[in-house]
């Protein structure tokens, strides 16, 4: 792009730039190139061109910024044409951090725009009129404030400071509006409010359409839930105030461009509009749906359903922790326990890579890894789970897209982060350095309250995973030809592991550090010794029925809970954990009325949301939705046996208390489905594999594969006592 960065001497929270010009006749072809310093939408001749919502994107603006490419011939006419392009300060000069340090990226937003009509090309100048938009504030945790009945007052356009080196085009799908959802209720709450209820936790915004009789201001405020006796509750979204207005006069159709909400319930004051002229925008990243998934069961298909709503809600241009609050950051820990849950769901390929490529640009030079991505929160360090994102992140969507390139652009990244580990070392065992352990574990019992960072020793946590991104470096190495630095990372892991037993295991065998998770980690990534395997899955079996099989585990320990009981005999206790409704545990949240994934297990509670709770509470947070890829790879089967599917074990697992159980993925190879019925005695087990996919078919308790090759399978086999 030669278009000069505009923004204005006043330095507005939102303003429009405007180019009057002449066609003489209609061109044969036209391209619309933009970005912005903040967000942008452009118009032409008063239509909104394309359907893109907050680009250019989130990212570290000052080291990339992505730019956009629209078609514009459906817009132009022959003779005078109206160019305009609407400036926000969006995630680049808006509030922004849940620490309300104010704007991180700038001062002020800008935006650069050029058009090229058959070899003639339009840039954005100095010379281009400047204005006040009907759009007088908008911020993506306060919400949008529009004003259609005061005049836009002229602006100042001066240059603003920019590196068109950092330009990139765009990378991954953009925010689109994917759905709209009808309002389910309009009622009247206890306080007399007026509220919205749309059935569904969203993120997204809402569209109102006043009438022609219309003169006034309307007010939208936004919520998740109800408190304990049916009221508007907002005390979980911190400072954000997530409010939108709209001041008009006669009939106007309007939506927010330049914020999000994270919500089920909006509130409207100033007026009260019938139920079929308001609705839920749901916006999200626009990836394709590839992975579904089914039980038969309403309760938990219900709970199926949150996990996709919660990606939905939060893979809002990058993957954040939550879609509401004065928050909304790409925190890794999140992504890296939902990476291959959310790699069945969607397409997630270009995503991301964008995120990656953000990350790689915001690690620190002395390897440290930001906890969020991209670094507005400004910690970082070696944290378990947290950080170990650079190494695990990659390698999942290698094994399940078969993209070396995922490898290959973050393998220095990788390395990196392995010398920062070593620095945090001490007689070989980490041993300094920040880190979130369990984070809201329920293990501080008997009372089954959350402690933070649980009762796991957080630095055992931290050698769990650095040994295991050791082995995922050393993996990486072996792909990528990289001998060295493998048999070096080999040697490295086996040393730490051996520290690890002498340090966390009695000469006996009892592990020191005696909680759930432990055990869970240990087992899950095959860590603890051969001999002491059967003991550890005993001992952890034993915890959990003593638990009364609710989940006491925190995100540490939760997304491999199932796999580390399953995996080890006893996977009528894992469906015993899925299936209890009590607190804490997956469906006690359905039946309080979950519509996404809660960040913690007692975030509402039969009396309403948690008192204790207000200050992090989120009801849209995908992390313990990561249980979600345990049904595709264990209980459908639906397991890659090479990196991107080229080679498939399709195993499906019947679960005591599932009667049936289908799931369906459509792979960089083709589509995949699996899963069984039980009919009396009787086991009817499915398989479809694509062509070209060297795929194997196992049956339970099977001793070799029942089929190989591609196409569908079915077996109805003996079952029962």
């Amino acid at each position: 792009m030669n278009a000069k960065m505009i923004t204005t001497a006043e330095k507005a929270n939102t303003f429009v730039l405007r180019r009057r010009f002449v066609l003489s006749a209609l061109p044969e072809a036209a391209r619309l190139r933009a970005t912005a310093l903040g967000l942008y939408f452009v118009r032409i001749n008063g239509r909104r061109v394309g359907e893109d919502f907050l680009a250019p994107g989130f990212t570290s603006y000052h080291k990339m910024v992505q730019w956009q490419s629209y078609d514009a011939l459906p817009y132009l006419c022959a003779g005078e044409n109206v160019l305009e392009m609407t400036v926000n300060a969006g995630w680049y000069a808006g509030r922004f951090g849940c620490e309300d340090k104010g704007a991180f990226y700038g001062e002020a937003p800008a935006g650069a725009l050029e058009l090229e009509a058959d070899g003639t090309v339009l840039c954005t100048d100095e010379s281009w009129e400047a204005a006040e938009s009907p759009v007088r504030f908008a911020g993506i945790y306060d919400g949008e404030r529009a004003d259609f009945t005061a005049p836009c007052k002229p602006l100042t356009p001066v240059p603003a400071g920019f590196d068109a080196g950092v330009l990139v085009p765009q990378m991954c799908e953009p925010v689109r509006t994917t759905q709209r959802l009808p309002v389910q209720r309009l009622f009247t709450t206890p306080k007399g409010e007026t509220v919205y209820d749309f059935g569904q936790n969203i993120a997204g915004v809402c569209e109102v359409e006043t009438g022609e009789d219309f003169a006034g201001t309307l007010t939208l405020t936004f919520a998740e839930v109800l408190d304990g006796d049916g009221n508007f509750y907002t005390e979980n979204l911190r400072s954000a105030e997530a409010k939108d207005t709209l001041c008009c006069r006669g009939r106007r159709v309007y939506a927010p461009e330049f914020t999000f909400h994270g919500f089920r319930y909006m509130r409207m004051e100033g007026g009260t509009l019938p139920a079929d002229k308001v609705f839920a925008l749901v916006r999200h990243s626009d990836m394709k749906r590839t992975g579904r998934v089914a039980t038969g069961q309403p309760l938990f298909d219900r709970l199926l359903a949150n996990v996709v709503w919660g990606q939905r809600g939060n893979f809002v241009d990058i993957p954040t922790d939550c879609p509401q609050r004065d928050e909304r950051m790409g925190w890794t820990g999140d992504i890296n326990v939902f990476c291959r849950t959310a790699a069945y769901n969607f397409d997630i390929r270009s995503f991301m890579k964008k995120w990656l490529a953000t990350l790689r640009q915001d690690q620190y030079p002395t390897g440290e890894v930001p906890h969020v991505v991209p670094d507005v929160f400004g910690s970082r360090g070696t944290d378990a789970l947290w950080s170990s994102a650079v190494a695990m992140v990659p390698w999942t969507l290698y094994e399940m897209y078969g993209d070396v390139s995922f490898l290959a652009d973050n393998f220095t990244a990788m390395k990196k982060y392995l010398a920062a580990l070593e620095n945090n070392t001490d007689r070989g065992l980490m041993a300094r350095g920040h880190e979130y352990g369990d984070w809201l574990s329920f293990d501080n019992e008997p009372s089954f309250r959350f402690s933070c960072m649980g009762a796991t020793d957080v630095y055992f946590i931290a050698d769990v995973f650095y040994a295991v991104t050791l082995d995922t470096v050393a993996k990486t190495a072996g792909v990528l030809g990289e001998a060295e630095t493998a048999a070096r990372c080999r040697a490295r892991r086996e040393k730490l592991l051996a520290d690890m037993y002498a340090e966390f295991f009695t000469p006996r065998g009892r592990l020191a550090v005696d909680t759930v998770t432990a055990r869970v980690l240990l087992l899950h990534f095959g860590l603890a010794p051969a001999k002491l395997r059967p003991r550890l899955a005993a001992e952890l079996n034993a915890m959990v029925e003593a638990r009364k099989f609710r989940v006491t585990t925190g995100f540490a320990g939760t997304p491999y809970l199932l796999f580390a009981l399953a995996d080890n005999g006893y996977a009528d206790t894992a469906a015993k954990l899925l299936l209890n409704e009590d607190c804490p545990g997956w469906l006690n949240e359905v039946k309080l009325g979950a519509t996404t994934v809660w960040e913690r297990w007692n975030s509402y509670l039969a009396s309403g949301p948690d008192p204790d709770a207000v200050g992090m509470n989120s009801y849209n947070h995908y992390a313990y939705g990561s249980f979600m890829e345990f049904f595709y790879r264990r209980v459908a089967g639906i397991e890659a046996a090479a990196p991107g599917f080229a080679a498939a074990r399709i195993a499906p697992t019947p679960l005591a208390g599932f009667d049936a159980v289908r799931a369906e993925y459509e792979s960089v190879r083709g589509r995949f489905a699996a899963g069984y019925e039980k009919h009396g005695n009787v086991l009817h087990v499915f398989a479809e594999i694509p062509q070209g996919c060297a795929g194997e078919v196992w049956l339970p308790r099977g001793t070799e594969p029942a089929a190989r090759g591609s196409g569908s399978f079915s077996f109805d086999i003996p079952w029962g006592k």
